[in-house]
């Protein structure tokens, strides 16, 4: 059995809250550059917005329409002033989330590396999206047609 005597354990419980401050010092080095990030993918000016600055996305809209695209879990229960909603909008699964997420977490430090891996990878998992949108707006425009 293991007994410290008092000055041990005064320097066994600073080291710990040393310890402890340095861990909760690490998390505040991790939080949101920004909020809202934009950029031109493929045809379109697209954002992406973190409405709460808790570093998770909370919507994509197009900058030119300010229609929302995409949303995290649900629609945002007030949008912002002048923002629509897609005919075609959809959530978002967890990897495009965590993938578009990361943009708010770039700043002047990060490496061009680093962004071109961000921006590719939203890239990827948008593409991977425009059949379904594409259906969608077929249809739409189809039952237009129809009317």
């Amino acid at each position: 059995m293991c007994i410290l005597s008092s000055s041990n354990r005064v320097i066994a419980l600073l080291s710990a809250c040393l310890f402890l401050v340095g861990c909760s010092g690490a998390n505040l080095a991790a939080r949101p550059v920004n909020n809202l990030y934009c950029d031109n993918f493929v045809l379109y000016e697209i954002c992406a917005r973190d409405s709460n600055r808790d570093g998770i996305v909370d919507y994509t809209y197009f900058q030119e329409s300010k229609e929302i695209f995409m949303y995290r879990d649900r629609l945002p229960r007030r949008l912002p002033a002048g923002f629509g909603v897609h005919r075609c909008a959809m959530p978002m699964e967890e990897d495009l989330i965590a993938t578009t997420s990361r943009v708010f977490f770039i700043d002047d430090l990060s490496s061009l590396l680093e962004k071109t891996d961000i921006r590719g990878a939203m890239m990827l998992k948008y593409i991977t999206k425009l059949p379904e949108v594409t259906a969608c707006n077929m249809r739409a425009e189809q039952a237009l047609a129809d009317d």
